[in-house]
């Protein structure tokens, strides 16, 4: 009975330890979908705010509010101008909202000249070219409380005009964690290891995991928080810990995951014996009642012994049985009130309890399938609404094109789409919806089809984005937004119509390899104001120039430090590509750029390439007898 009682004690422990790790694992996914979706509403405000930089003061004050009501942990939202960007007359400029009552104030008022470097997230911002997570710091200006910092620096082309930020209440994050972590201690770190959030708010900002490591001077616990800094998932246990100026005896649980969002580090320590203290409780019972027996067996061996072998066989056969693995063993019949009566209960109950542990996790990992499945099924839906067919016109000699869609998650707000109108004809599309998830995918979708139906009815690509503007805004109420870059490209000249709403430009590759970025944007994104224009531009494509069309998670991919892969380098490996066919290009940058993040997207990539074959007979004589030759 007692290496049985070992055995299930075992069992429970290691479906404790796999249950705490999968909690801590949800909390951290939890917080960064939290975080990464209040950085991409900044990072759409500083992409916004790059194509509209003289937007009137109380447009940015409406914008910055909309980022406030976000959620709770935010304490404020700001820009920063940099001199006279903002106004010819104005040198500094740096609106700020914060607190829940939406206070307004310029914080050049507060700070002083913020482009000096003393201020930290506006000089990283601006120094680093992209967004970044400052260290936690007092907020002595407003609300002399911790906070930490998201900045992104905002474009102009290629010119940073400010740095649009929101800032994070630890204080209220630190609340969060202790309500759903008790009784368990938790700690957040940053990539540097100072404390942003703490089970002691004593050691935020005071502190951080190098003193702390210090000051235990244990090895295993060292060797823990090695694994901690390098971003690292996993389950450590060290036993009689200095903690708090007390040794805390027996097993402590410290479990671990990076935040990748933001780069910071999850942790937290549970007692062993505090999390197993029921089980503990049951078997000691069972324990206490089976020596109990045990002696009354010795001193009434003769006369109870008919009364006491029934009893213990039972006994016996059921922890046979569980020791077999079936766990739904119970023992019928128990009448007597004795000590082997009491051990029998307590058996069942404990067998109840543990059944019951095992079916909860048997239901949640079945409703993870569930969910899993459901959302393969929306990716599969989504996939079938793209062109898959490649080449998609194999007896069209004059061009070439491919495109190819790759997902951060199951389902993606990028899409892509191109067909002829008529046998001269072809129009193709590439775009991405603000957000991610199937929020995005669905607004993908009606814009597919908005599209595609006023491409049908002859209108040009200005045009048609007008339309579409028109349209999303009355079916969303504002509530996403598209950049979309739409051409109409003429196969026998090689001449393109297009409008970009916001789209990032594409790039063109010549014959012999030069490379350079075309079709800057004509308008602003769609789906967000009303009554927009968008101007048509061309360009003109030669025979054995390739035109590359890519959404924004191709230039804003990040490497495991946090790094963006930026334009310099899609130069550097278009010019690299410049001789390969469109479907060897497409498939080439979409490895590049999943090597890059370590196969782990965190945005969605999509690339369609046009590329102008040497003209035929027929495409020269046609090209001879234009208007303009």
């Amino acid at each position: 009975m007692g290496l049985t009682l070992r055995r299930v004690y075992d069992s429970a422990v290691f479906t404790l330890q796999d249950q705490h790790l999968r909690e801590i694992n949800l909390l951290a996914t939890g917080l960064n979908y939290e975080l990464s979706s209040l950085s991409d509403t900044v990072d759409d405000t500083s992409r916004f705010l790059g194509l509209k930089p003289t937007l009137d003061t109380e447009a940015i004050f409406n914008l910055l509010k909309d980022t406030l009501r976000r959620d709770p942990l935010i304490y404020g939202a700001g820009v920063a101008f940099e001199p006279f960007a903002y106004r010819n007359d104005l040198r500094l400029f740096a609106p700020y909202v914060y607190d829940k009552d939406m206070k307004r104030l310029d914080l050049s008022t507060v700070q002083g000249d913020y482009t000096s470097g003393r201020v930290q997230w506006y000089q990283q911002a601006r120094t680093s070219g992209h967004a970044s997570w400052s260290e936690p710091y007092i907020d002595n200006g407003n609300g002399n409380m911790p906070i930490v910092t998201y900045a992104v620096p905002i474009r102009s082309g290629a010119t940073v005009i400010g740095v649009a930020t929101f800032d994070l209440r630890l204080d209220l994050l630190n609340q969060r964690l202790s309500e759903r972590m008790n009784p368990s201690r938790f700690m957040i770190m940053s990539p540097t290891g100072r404390f942003i959030s703490h089970y002691d708010p004593a050691m935020v900002l005071n502190s951080g995991l190098a003193e702390m490591t210090a000051a235990l001077v244990n090895p295993s616990f060292q060797q823990i928080t090695s694994h901690i800094m390098n971003g690292d998932t996993g389950m450590g246990v060290v036993n009689d810990l200095y903690l708090n100026g007390n040794i805390v005896p027996g097993n402590l649980w410290i479990s671990y995951t990076p935040i990748t969002t933001t780069g910071w580090r999850l942790a937290t320590i549970a007692s062993e014996q505090d999390l197993i203290a029921p089980i503990r409780a049951q078997i000691q019972i069972a324990l206490l009642g089976l020596s109990l027996t045990i002696m009354l067996t010795f001193v009434l061996v003769w006369s109870m012994a008919s009364r006491l072998t029934r009893p213990i066989k039972k006994l016996e056969a059921a922890v046979s049985e569980v020791a077999r693995g079936k766990l739904d063993t119970h023992i019928e019949n128990i009448r007597s009130t004795d000590e082997l009566g009491r051990l029998s209960l307590g058996f069942n109950r404990m067998l109840k309890n543990l059944k019951k542990q095992i079916e909860l996790q048997s239901q949640q990992e079945t409703a993870q399938k569930l969910v899993e499945r459901e959302l393969q099924m929306a990716r599969e839906t989504q996939k079938s609404l793209l062109p898959t067919d490649f080449p998609p016109f194999p007896d069209r000699k004059e061009f070439e094109l491919h495109a190819l869609n790759q997902a951060a998650h199951h389902v993606a707000g990028d899409f892509f789409d191109f067909f002829l109108v008529n046998p001269k004809t072809l129009v193709f599309v590439i775009a991405d919806v603000s957000g991610k998830g199937m929020s995005a995918a669905l607004v993908m979708a009606v814009t597919r089809t908005i599209v595609r139906d006023l491409a049908q009815s002859g209108r040009t690509p200005g045009e048609i984005l007008q339309e579409t503007n028109e349209r999303l805004r009355d079916s969303q109420k504002g509530g996403a937004f598209v950049t979309i870059f739409l051409g109409s490209y003429n196969i026998s000249s090689g001449k393109i119509i297009y409008a970009n709403g916001g789209h990032v430009p594409p790039y063109l590759i010549t014959k012999s390899g030069g490379v350079s970025n075309v079709g800057d944007a004509t308008g602003t994104i769609v789906g967000m104001l009303e009554q927009q224009e968008y101007r048509n531009a061309e360009l003109t494509l030669k025979p054995g120039e390739t035109l590359l069309l890519y959404t924004d998670g191709f230039p804003e991919a990040r490497s495991s430090a946090g790094e963006f892969y930026g334009m310099p380098r899609i130069k550097t490996f278009l010019q690299k590509h410049a001789q390969d066919n469109c479907l060897e290009l497409c498939e080439a940058a979409i490895r590049e750029i999943t090597n890059y993040q370590s196969h782990n997207l965190a945005d969605d990539v999509t690339l369609l390439a046009l590329k102008r074959l040497n003209a035929g007979p027929v495409s020269l004589l046609s090209e001879l007898l234009s208007p303009k030759n």
